[in-house]
Formats: structure tokens, sequence, C-alpha cells
């Protein structure tokens, strides 16, 4: 694709990379260039990969090279994890991989944030964009330092930065299991609709230097008012997570 932005997606071997890039081939392929980040096993797409380190920004910034847009996914995603677990890929390492990126004129990042940073507030609230955070654990914790870096980043050096505060994300594969499992819907978001969400992300306007936004699916109660969202970027969620369960347990029942 000539003259197609470049982005570098760090994190693709996690929960949300394959069924991302699974849309991306689908949908969004014509966009713009997805480059894999990966750190020990090349992933098997017929997508260029790179080596990345988070501890190491000499590699980050060859790994950035010739890149517009960097999607920060790299984390480590347990919310039990103790501190000295956190520190290095959440917390040094998300700071590694935004001094990558100004030092490489990248012109913006989307941080994938999490739900936890928010998750002190209480079910039937829906929490806005520019409450204060309320972590519960110190995974939280570490996404809120990376909307912090987001701020800083964008105000300082001028970088653009979206924070998506993503909720309980259910890829295709895995509605049943959810729908079985949980005991509420209201922070749920589907495989399309994140990979959406993101894809908004890498085309909204350049004029757009910050914003955190929500990710969850249109469900029929939020956890998170989706307003500025939709506003900010024309995220446009299809899915319900309260008549997608329905429906799948009625299908069990027939």
């Amino acid at each position: 694709m000539k003259n197609a932005k470049k982005v570098l997606f760090l994190g693709a071997s996690g929960r949300v990379g394959p069924s991302f890039i699974e849309e991306y081939f689908k949908k969004y392929k014509m966009d713009y260039e997805i480059i894999l980040g990966y750190h020990k096993t090349k992933p098997e797409y017929p997508l260029e990969a790179r080596k990345i380190n988070l501890s190491n920004i000499e590699v980050l910034k060859k790994a950035m090279e010739g890149i517009d847009i960097v999607i920060n996914f790299a984390a480590n995603s347990n919310p039990d994890a103790e501190f000295p677990e956190i520190l290095e890929p959440n917390i040094v390492g998300a700071y590694n991989v935004f001094e990558a990126a100004r030092q490489m004129k990248v012109k913006r990042i989307i941080f994938a944030s999490s739900v936890h940073s928010i998750r002190g507030y209480p079910l039937g609230y829906e929490v806005k964009h520019n409450e204060v955070p309320r972590p519960l654990n110190f995974y939280g914790a570490s996404k809120v330092f990376g909307e912090a870096l987001c701020h800083v980043f964008s105000h300082k050096y001028g970088i653009s930065c979206l924070a998506i505060r993503i909720g309980a994300y259910v890829p295709d594969d895995k509605k049943e299991i959810v729908c079985y499992t949980r005991e509420y819907y209201d922070y749920v978001i589907s495989q399309r609709d994140l990979a959406q969400l993101i894809h908004k992300c890498v085309v909204a306007p350049d004029e757009i230097k910050f914003g955190i936004l929500s990710g969850i699916s249109n469900n029929k109660r939020k956890y998170m008012d989706l307003r500025f969202t939709e506003e900010l970027v024309g995220y446009k969620p299809e899915d319900d997570a309260f008549e997608m369960c329905e429906e799948i347990k009625k299908r069990g029942k027939s």
C-alpha cells in the first residue's frame, strides 16, 4: 500500500491481538499497514513483524523506524499481579514505548488502558472520561500511570495520544464462556466493537491530541459513558452484551 500509514501493533500475541488482526484483514487492511511487534515468538501472520523489548529503548526505536502510529497492548494483563510483576512491563515498559515513540517522531500512540483503572466506581454508575480514576489493584494503577503518560507526552511533546479503557473483552470464540460465567455485562466489549474502536483511533484526525475513551459495547446498562468516545472518534458500537448473552442462553435451552 503506497503512502499508507504504518501502524506498529505491540502485544499482538495477547488476548486482543489475534482477533483484531482477524478483523483487520476482513475490514481495514486497505486503510493502513499493520506491522507486528513481538517479544519472543514471531507471529505467524502474512504481515511484517519486528522484534521488540520493552526494557530496551534502542530496540524499540529500531522497531519504530518509519512508523506513524503505535498501538501499545504490550503489558502484564493479570489483574491479580503484585507490584514487582507489574513494574517492568507496565510502568518502565510503558514509559520506554512513549519515549522511543517521541524520539522516532511517531505521530500517535494508542494506549491500551483498562476498566480496572476505574473499578472503584459502583456498578450502575456510568463513569465519564474525565472523572478521577479509582483503581482497585496494581494492574489498574499501572493503567492510570499509562493514561497519565498519554497526557504528559501529548501536552509536553505534541504527540497525539488516545487511551482506551478496555472493558471485559469477548472474542467471538469465547462468547458462550463469558455469557455463562459473568454475573454482569455492563462493561463487556465484543470483538468487532473493540476492533472498530481501535480502527477509529488509527484513522482519527491528526488534530485530536488527547482523549481517554470508553472501551465497551452499546450495552443496555453501561459502566462507562460512551458519548465522549462517540463524539471524539466517531465510534459506533454494534453489539449489546445483554442481548448477545440472552440469545446465546436461549439457544442453549432449545
